[in-house]
């Protein structure tokens, strides 16, 4: 994701302590909407796993061979490797795929897009580590043609150890094509009902939150042919 590991991605580590919760019902939505009926056999990638709890849960529910999670932050690798106990899953603290050609059957981001410096260097080591006919899902709200992200860049800025970038939808689908994926996407359109937390920075009102999980969050899948 960047040139250098950090300790933690935010700056107060307490708030990645919480996002399990936060981020469970939109994992559930990704895991609902993949192609794959089963894994069995796979080798799964989780790209900026943050605490591991995706791949764990992933894994309960469509149980895979092997689970790799990478992510630039010692301190999340170290909870989520702490926490995975019996699970065939490997954690790792380190911001590329070098020693992954080949190797990787269906790969998975949320919300790391946007903190990728070089985007078109993911892309290509993305399509380098995946089997032919292997598919990466990212999720994705943080981007330029969300009509909130001007004033959430501006927060997560000042909150980030990581860089954060401004891609548009558009770029992403050309970087990703130029790479040699088959893009394809979808609007995240989460089908439930949503808690309605007190107004806040990021949403300052009910339907900036509706209009968010359902119009302007982004479900990608790029295909290796």
């Amino acid at each position: 994701m960047t040139s250098k590991l950090v300790d933690t991605w935010l700056t107060n580590s307490r708030e990645e302590d919480n996002m399990f919760d936060d981020h469970y019902p939109l994992w559930q939505v990704m895991i609902n909407r993949m192609s794959e009926t089963s894994l069995e056999g796979k080798t799964v990638l989780d790209f900026g796993c943050n605490q591991g709890g995706f791949l764990q849960v992933l894994y309960q529910q469509k149980p895979f061979q092997k689970g790799i999670g990478i992510d630039v932050a010692r301190q999340s690798i170290q909870i989520a490797n702490d926490r995975k106990g019996n699970l065939p899953l490997v954690y790792e603290a380190r911001d590329n795929l070098d020693s992954f050609q080949s190797a990787i059957d269906i790969a998975f981001s949320h919300e790391v897009l946007y903190l990728i410096r070089d985007l078109k260097r993911h892309s290509q080591e993305m399509y380098t580590c995946l089997q032919s006919k292997g598919t990466y899902y990212a999720a994705l709200g943080c981007h330029a043609d969300n009509p909130l992200w001007p004033t959430w860049k501006t927060m997560i800025e000042a909150e980030s150890n990581l860089e954060v970038q401004n891609y548009s939808l558009n770029f992403i689908a050309d970087t990703f094509r130029d790479a040699g994926f088959s893009v394809f996407a979808q609007k995240f359109m989460l089908n439930d009902f949503i808690l309605m937390k007190e107004s806040n920075v990021y949403f300052p009102n009910v339907l900036d939150s509706l209009n968010y999980y359902w119009d302007y969050k982004i479900l990608w899948k790029f295909v290796k042919p």
